[in-house]
């Protein structure tokens, strides 16, 4: 245990040392339960792992993380019979810790003053002990801690464009993440990670859905997927899918009002436009909602509709605002793709 109480010499010098080095000091430990056994230090507690630093405040268990402790007050309890390697000021020395040894009375015992500004780094990593006693400490501790999920959010052709799914539940993990430690003077000058290693959170997978009825005017098809009953998505390089339910290869042709004595409404009665598709209605159904490309993809009319008819056999004949248009666009070979209604 630690005394409750102190001489009134004892408790004189330790006023005197505070007031000479109250600037300078970080902390001023009562290192002993002996009043004749005491000294001004800053205690660098660690097991290779976690570095604690203590004061003059008594420390709680939770603050204090120490392998081979018997203790958990400001100054650590040593395991008996432990070899201890002393460093300071370039001159090293052993011991072995006796029963109920704190840090301060051994070093007492083994003649090592520690002076104002100096600090004393007890580890007890390794099976001995290593007290190093030094003004300036720079080392590296690993701690383990708490890390978050990160959401991972991936594009879904088979979700309506809106929409979101939970794939998979996010679960926070732990890293380690070593930090490089600089103190200078009994002062802490800094503390910054150098390395983080892997960690072991699960990260939350959310589905966002890319799903449309109809694309964007001058959208293009940037893949495309295909199931095994011939039906399909069309990957769009906007970002958005378009589900197909079939496609057929055609004969793609061109034709605009005004020429060949063409008018300006359409077989099923609507006004002729661009998207409007005269086909055979025997082979492709009036109504039909399609994405129309050329078969070397280089050309892409995109949305129609068959609303129009004029042509006969697998042809689509494509409405477009010019005459010049159409010489453009000669003939082609093409495929239809055949939306959902």
């Amino acid at each position: 245990m630690i005394e409750q109480h102190q001489p009134k010499t004892r408790r004189w010098v330790r006023r005197w040392w505070q007031a000479a080095f109250a600037v300078l000091l970080t902390a001023t430990v009562v290192i002993s339960a002996a009043p004749e056994a005491s000294a001004n230090a800053l205690y660098l507690l660690t097991d290779g792992l976690t570095t604690v630093v203590t004061g003059t405040e008594r420390v709680d268990d939770s603050r204090i993380l120490l392998a081979g402790a018997t203790g958990t007050e400001t100054d650590v309890i040593l395991e008996s019979g432990k070899k201890v390697t002393i460093r300071h000021d370039e001159i090293e020395q052993y011991a072995t810790s006796r029963i109920g040894e704190r840090v301060s009375t051994l070093l007492q015992r083994e003649g090592v003053s520690v002076g104002p500004l100096e600090m004393v780094r007890v580890d007890l990593s390794h099976d001995g002990i290593t007290l190093e006693i030094a003004s300036d400490f720079t080392y590296y501790e690993t701690v383990s801690e708490e890390a978050a999920y990160q959401t991972v959010r991936k594009a879904d052709y088979t979700l309506p464009k809106g929409e979101t799914r939970v794939e998979r539940a996010g679960a926070n993990g732990h890293q380690d993440v070593t930090y490089e430690v600089v103190y200078a003077d009994g002062v802490l000058v800094s503390r910054q990670a150098v390395s983080v290693a892997t960690s072991s959170a699960v990260d939350e997978i959310v589905c966002v859905g890319t799903l449309v009825k109809a694309a964007q005017e001058g959208d293009t098809v940037d893949s495309v997927v295909t199931n095994d009953d011939g039906s399909g998505y069309l990957l769009l390089a906007s970002g958005d899918a378009l589900h197909f339910t079939g496609t057929m290869e055609v004969r793609c042709t061109a034709y605009t009002s005004g020429v060949a004595g063409v008018g300006t409404r359409t077989y099923t009665g609507t006004d002729v436009h661009v998207g409007v598709v005269a086909v055979d209605k025997s082979v492709i159904p009036l109504g039909s909602t399609m994405f129309i490309v050329s078969s070397d993809g280089v050309y892409t009319y995109g949305m129609a509709h068959a609303e129009d008819t004029g042509v006969r056999g697998k042809s689509v004949d494509l409405y477009m605002n010019s005459r010049s248009e159409c010489i453009q666009f000669g003939m082609r070979s093409g495929i239809v793709y055949f939306l959902d209604e």
